[in-house]
């Protein structure tokens, strides 16, 4: 259990935000490697992802509309995780993440897959709880 190498992050995201026209690309590589090593249940990886987009969301707040669809992608899929509380539970950390850094960049950025998110977590907590 190796632990995300925060240096490298730190590269990552200071040349994301040197470079923001890359940040579509970058997010694009993230999301598509963080849906593999969720269906390979390769844990670890997803949590090194989400914390690339811990640090984005601190370094990068003025491009976040760059990144804030693959990011919202990425939550949903961990809060869909019915067999995994760990990957659920870090989806809703990193959406709270988002939105606390939403609501202090804009109210006006599109922000229409959070409502369902929070209604899809609750609805399947609900089911939990009746099926204990």
């Amino acid at each position: 259990d190796a632990e995300p190498n925060d240096r490298k992050i730190g590269k990552l995201c200071e040349y994301a935000s040197r470079n923001p026209l890359r940040i579509p690309k970058i997010t694009s590589n993230l999301e598509q490697r963080c849906f593999k090593d969720l269906r390979n249940e390769n844990f670890e990886c997803v949590k090194a992802v989400l914390c690339i987009y811990r640090k984005l969301l601190s370094s990068c707040k003025e491009q976040m509309p760059l990144f804030a669809s693959c990011l919202l992608g990425i939550i949903r899929a961990l809060l869909e995780q019915t067999r995994q509380d760990e990957m659920r539970i870090l989806g809703c950390n990193a959406l709270v993440c988002f939105m606390g850094e939403h609501y202090h960049i804009s109210m006006d950025f599109d922000s229409e897959h959070m409502p369902y998110a929070l209604f899809l977590f609750k609805d399947r907590q609900g089911n939990s709880e009746t099926e204990s």
